[in-house]
């Protein structure tokens, strides 16, 4: 199904969630699964060290970038190092990376057609290392070429229920191949999706819901308000989004993608 897992790791709570599926995942398909951190390019420029210094009101001195850098670099080995020993404990055949640039570009950059990346996304209330990292996993759905999976949480939670969103389009039943797939791993209650004002798809659903052995939910409702209830309702551990090419162009323009990520209180998979 997957060659293999990339995790992208920044040090949140739901970053280390993400690990762990990821890490879960990859020892049951017996794939190798990356651990990669990815340290701010910006946090050693020297201007903007100069300019914390001027804030902050400490002493700034040329060359202190490399301390900086020293530092967050041993942060980074202690990090990698957590993760390593959670793979081992998971019988997972794990492997680090630790590099330097943009976080969103180069975890996106490694994920590979055939693989499947984890990233966690802080609450925007709580103090992580480093800079805007919780947009970062906005950005890796954004770039990324594979599927997406995301963490919300703080807590690790086995997955029971499943919901596959569909919007009623061709594309989306891919979604349905990919979930019957996926759940030969989690052997998940699923439920099928899909707000339909009109009852147009309605037909076409129920056939496809009976086919799969997934259960269906129809109603009229606002798509993305719909699936945001009914995951919290239905404690629903999983949300699985198709995002073809014309979602991923509004991914950041008011589409039902966006509003979902934002609002969702559970994880959520973005498939493309």
């Amino acid at each position: 199904m997957f060659k293999r897992v990339i995790a992208g790791l920044d040090g949140s709570k739901p970053s280390f969630v993400a690990s762990h599926y990821g890490l879960e995942l990859g020892s049951k398909l017996n794939i190798p699964v990356v651990g990669i951190h990815v340290l701010d390019s910006m946090l050693t420029e020297e201007s903007l060290l100069a300019d914390l210094a001027g804030v902050l009101g400490f002493s700034y001195y040329e060359g202190i970038s490399a301390k900086v850098k020293e530092f967050l670099e041993k942060e980074s080995e202690a990090l990698l190092d957590e993760f390593s020993a959670l793979g081992r404990k998971l019988n997972a055949k794990v492997s680090t990376l630790q590099t330097w640039g943009n976080p969103a570009k180069e975890i996106a950059l490694q994920g590979d057609l055939e693989d499947i990346i984890f990233v966690g996304k802080p609450n925007h209330d709580k103090s992580i290392k480093g800079i805007h990292i919780s947009s970062v996993s906005e950005q890796v759905i954004k770039r990324a070429e594979c599927p997406v999976f995301v963490a919300f949480k703080d807590e690790y939670k086995p997955i029971e229920n499943i919901m596959i969103c569909h919007d009623g389009k061709d594309e989306d039943d891919k979604l349905l191949d990919f979930t019957k797939n996926l759940n030969n791993i989690y052997n998940a209650k699923v439920f099928l999706y899909h707000a339909d004002e009109f009852g147009s798809k309605k037909e076409k659903l129920e056939k496809l819901s009976k086919d799969y052995g997934f259960e269906l939910i129809v109603e009229k409702a606002v798509a993305e308000e719909g699936i945001v209830s009914n995951a919290e309702n239905l404690k629903i551990d999983l949300v699985i989004m198709g995002s073809h090419k014309k979602k991923l162009v509004h991914f950041f323009m008011g589409s039902t993608t966006t509003f979902v990520f934002h609002y969702i209180k559970t994880n959520m998979l973005v498939v493309k």
